[in-house]
């Protein structure tokens, strides 16, 4: 399990995926043990945290560290692993971007399809 912050800066609410709401502009709520949310950003869309636990991406054999997190936006992704007890912390700004950080673990920027026709 990990812990996530996050922090709004944003001149909207957030709200999420367990029906807390974030407050706009300077808004912060730490999620504890946390498995897979999502948090709806005007504007910007969803922001979604998938819990991987020990399963790996295809095609990305870094970051080696045993649990997981991918993190998904509308185009953009970030592969979070870690050790123990993971920390994220996710802030959007004041224009609505999401800054990424972590203080424990790897996290690199990677790029899904979001649609695969067979």
């Amino acid at each position: 399990m990990y812990t996530l912050t996050v922090k709004n800066d944003y001149l909207y609410d957030i709200g999420s995926s367990n029906g807390v709401t974030i407050a706009k502009e300077g808004g912060n709520m730490v999620f504890n043990n946390r498995g897979s949310i999502y948090f709806m950003v005007p504007g910007l869309g969803q922001i979604n945290f998938i819990d991987l636990g020990d399963k790996k991406l295809d095609g990305y054999p870094t970051p080696k560290e045993t649990w997981g997190v991918l993190v998904r936006t509308l185009t953009t992704e970030a592969y979070y692993r870690y050790e123990g007890g993971g920390e994220l912390t996710a802030t959007i700004d004041h224009l609505g971007t999401l800054h990424l950080s972590t203080t424990n673990g790897t996290m690199i920027p990677i790029s899904l399809q979001e649609l695969i026709i067979n």
